[in-house]
């Protein structure tokens, strides 16, 4: 148990590492400004938004994955609103993350927990789609780790941690999708087609359960995504076809129905293997780096640390002021409890 939580947050933070350098590229300008695909973890250009950070800092997806697993763990395991929000304040109170990478969504609920009320300028209108967005899945794995096995808590508390920041029908479901995966991935039984069928699960009952207590946004459906990102992965040939097709069909930017569908079309085209996977997001152009954290959490809850370059903990922990290895211990003691 121990190995594979500490396998989800170790690829968790590699992918983010690694794709924060090649964040809003195309695949093809990837190419070019890298001299071809990037396999390991280098230090972000000046023109991403982690400019400025060192090789190995990882960005807000890893960082509030962080925060968030340890409010968890300080309240004993129990996902509830008061970790949730000890988890949010705690992330805003690292300044490193939070000053380089918050956003508008997570700054307004972050000021409501502290009992400041920002006016929204966008109020009148009906349904700000833009907010569907994959902030809610890219911290969402403590959700599946905290829950090995059972999907449908998993998916309870996956909900719980979306109402503050991502409270509508999309996000939700996408979160879901991946606090599924994560939650399954962690059986011993788990494969690839198995993680792929718990994220359709996962997207289907969290638009479910959340129906009528959350705001509904216009777009794309998760799972119907998904299931077309799987198509594409197992007919569009090597992994450098499926991910151009991805990007080219699917999508892989900012919102949750490009973002999440990616990560289950290429842990496919992986055939499950976390480096493969990785490095496939991390080279898929856009939202690289999200993308490239959510495939880490989910293969490397099945796989754990297997195949990931040892060094890499020690750096990531340097450069970003971690003990990844404690909190894993933390978390699985708690687990077994």
């Amino acid at each position: 148990m121990e190995k594979r939580i500490l396998g989800s947050l170790l690829a968790s933070a590699v992918g983010d590492a690694m794709g924060a350098a090649t964040e809003l590229r195309t695949k093809e300008m990837i190419r070019q400004r890298f001299g071809g695909t990037v396999r390991d973890i280098v230090t972000p250009p000046d023109d991403t938004f982690a400019r400025g950070s060192a090789a190995g800092s990882v960005t807000d997806d890893f960082s509030l994955i962080y925060h968030t697993a340890t409010a968890i763990a300080d309240n004993g395991g129990i996902i509830d609103d008061q970790a949730v929000n000890r988890a949010l304040l705690s992330w805003s109170e690292d300044h490193k993350f939070y000053d380089q990478y918050v956003g508008p969504t997570t700054r307004a609920a972050v000021d409501k927990i502290r009992g400041v009320e920002r006016e929204n300028p966008y109020a009148f209108i009906c349904c700000d789609n833009a907010k569907a967005s994959n902030g809610s899945a890219m911290k969402i794995s403590p959700a599946g780790l905290f829950n090995p096995g059972n999907v449908d808590k998993a998916i309870v508390d996956a909900i719980t941690i979306c109402r503050p920041t991502h409270n509508n029908n999309l996000s939700i479901s996408g979160a879901c999708a991946i606090a599924a995966a994560v939650s399954h991935a962690m059986e011993a039984n788990a494969d690839v087609y198995s993680i792929v069928q718990a994220g359709l699960y996962g997207a289907e009952k969290g638009l479910e359960l959340s129906e009528g207590s959350c705001n509904i946004l216009a777009g794309p459906s998760v799972s119907k995504r998904i299931k077309l990102a799987v198509d594409i992965a197992m007919t569009a040939g090597d992994m450098d076809a499926v991910t151009t097709e991805l990007a080219d069909v699917v999508g892989s930017g900012l919102h949750i129905s490009e973002a999440v569908p990616c990560v289950f079309g290429i842990l496919v085209a992986a055939k499950g293997n976390t480096m493969d996977a990785i490095i496939g997001a991390v080279n898929i152009g856009s939202d690289t780096d999200t993308i490239a954290s959510m495939t880490g959490a989910v293969l490397g809850a099945r796989n754990g640390t297997a195949g990931i370059p040892e060094h890499y903990l020690q750096l990531i922990d340097q450069v970003n002021g971690f003990d990844i290895a404690a909190l894993a211990h933390r978390m699985a003691d708690l687990v077994r409890c």
